[in-house]
C-alpha cells in the first residue's frame, strides 16, 4: 500500500509598503549638512530596500520612509533604523 497525501507549502504573504514619517527635532544640537544627510540616508534606505524623502527647516528634519514590510511595526523599525543610521553617517 502506498502513502499518499498532501504537502500545503508556506505561503509568503506579499510585502506592503508602509510610509512612516520620522521628525528629528534640534534640541540645541547641531544639524548634519542637508546634501551630506540625503546621501547617507540613500544609501541607508537602499541597504533596507526603502526610499526616503527628508525636508529640512531650522528646528527640525522630517523623513518620510517608504519601506516594505510584513507589519506596521517592522516598517517603523526599518523607517528609524535609517533615519537613525542617516544621521550617525552623515555627522563624522
Amino acid at each position: 500500500m502506498s502513502d499518499t497525501g498532501l504537502t500545503v507549502l508556506p505561503v509568503n504573504e506579499p510585502l506592503i509598503s508602509y510610509d512612516v514619517t520620522v521628525t528629528v527635532n534640534r534640541d540645541g544640537g547641531r544639524f548634519p549638512d542637508p546634501p551630506e544627510f540625503a546621501a547617507a540616508a540613500a544609501r541607508a534606505a537602499e541597504a533596507r530596500s526603502a526610499e526616503i524623502m527628508s525636508a529640512h527647516t531650522v528646528e527640525k528634519i522630517i523623513s518620510v520612509v517608504a519601506v516594505p514590510a510584513e507589519s506596521r511595526p517592522e516598517a517603523v523599525a526599518a523607517a528609524l533604523a535609517v533615519v537613525s543610521e542617516a544621521l550617525r553617517c552623515s555627522a563624522r
